[in-house]
């Protein structure tokens, strides 16, 4: 169990950090130069990764025994 929840902080980590970089270079590459653009993009985009970090905690928790 130990093992799986140092897996699932590994791979936690490793997606914040891909993720932002990832949204950092979409932003830099495909946004226009506006303010307005940057402010409907970087609340959707810092509320996206949850998704994904969620489906990792959940596997990360122990299966009930029912």
């Amino acid at each position: 169990m130990k093992l799986r929840k140092l897996a699932g902080l590994l791979m936690l980590i490793l997606l914040v950090v891909v993720y932002s970089f990832g949204a950092m270079l979409i932003a830099i590459h495909l946004l226009p130069e506006s303010r307005w653009a940057e402010f409907v993009y970087y609340p959707i985009v810092g509320i996206l990764w949850i998704f994904p970090a969620m489906k990792i905690v959940k596997w990360m928790q122990p299966a009930e025994d029912n």
